[in-house]
């Protein structure tokens, strides 16, 4: 994690803005003991003395650290902004970056590991009850333009979720969107005789693979400028359901959106 809360003053701090000198540190979640831990081959950051006592503790990545940390040290700089922050406690979630942005309360979660359907569609309606739109992004990975790409189920369900959309980040505010399209595999007709000399044949069409899509780029986008509040109403289909939601998604210039995958 890289926010903590200060023991001496009840203020909760970033990892990057505080000594060891200032210890001790707590969870802002579990109210248990956190070490600060600074060097050259990660970026300092918070760690539990004990891990097993808090569920928010999931070994964060350096990756997962980094992108929180570019988002929000981009967002604070934007004139548009207002109270940005880390890890922030909004009830029973803990977004990774949230902040004001034109005014709209946002919260940005940034989905690396694997979460079910079951916690994502909970969180999801905790901040709707609060008002807050939520933004969940992934890590553009080089594999989104190659062919055969397999979404995780996760990625599936912000598909569904955003209209047909799943957004990845891609460095400081630059966010990718892409579409998940069918991918057709062609079988080829093949002709043969049968032992009685009859003709037979086969194939000559073309079938939906089931685990592979074809992901389809778009233009980035600036989650500053680029992105505002959506209301979203229940919608399931193919074994994804998407509750009520108040999602932080990019505006669409013909105004229009479309449910599913």
């Amino acid at each position: 994690m890289l926010c903590a809360i200060r023991q001496s003053d009840g203020q909760l701090v970033s990892a990057d803005l505080v000594s060891k000198a200032q210890a001790p540190f707590l969870c802002p979640e579990c109210g248990g003991a956190v070490l600060l831990k600074t060097g050259r081959a990660k970026d300092d950051h918070f760690a539990h003395v004990n891990p097993l006592v808090c569920r928010y503790d999931a070994n964060e990545s350096a990756a997962h650290r980094q992108c929180k940390m570019e988002i929000f040290e981009a967002l604070r700089c934007q004139p548009n902004v207002e109270k940005a922050a880390m890890e922030r406690p909004l009830g029973t979630n803990r977004p990774d970056v949230s902040a004001y942005i034109n005014r709209v309360p946002v919260a940005i979660e940034i989905q690396i590991s694997f979460l079910s359907q079951a916690t994502i569609m909970r969180r999801t309606i905790e901040y709707a009850r609060k008002g807050i739109y939520v933004l969940w992004l992934l890590l553009w990975t080089p594999d989104l333009d190659r062919p055969g790409y397999r979404p995780a189920i996760w990625e599936k369900w912000i598909h569904a979720a955003y209209f047909g959309r799943v957004y990845y980040w891609h460095g400081g505010l630059s966010i990718i969107p892409y579409t998940f399209e069918p991918t057709l595999k062609s079988v080829p007709k093949t002709t043969w005789y049968s032992a009685r000399g009859r003709m037979m044949t086969a194939g000559g069409y073309t079938r939906r693979l089931k685990r592979q899509r074809t992901a389809v780029r778009g233009e980035p986008l600036n989650l500053a400028t680029d992105f505002g509040p959506q209301q979203r109403y229940w919608w399931e289909a193919n074994g994804i359901k998407v509750p009520d939601a108040k999602l932080f998604m990019h505006r669409l210039r013909n105004g229009s959106n479309r449910d599913g995958l």
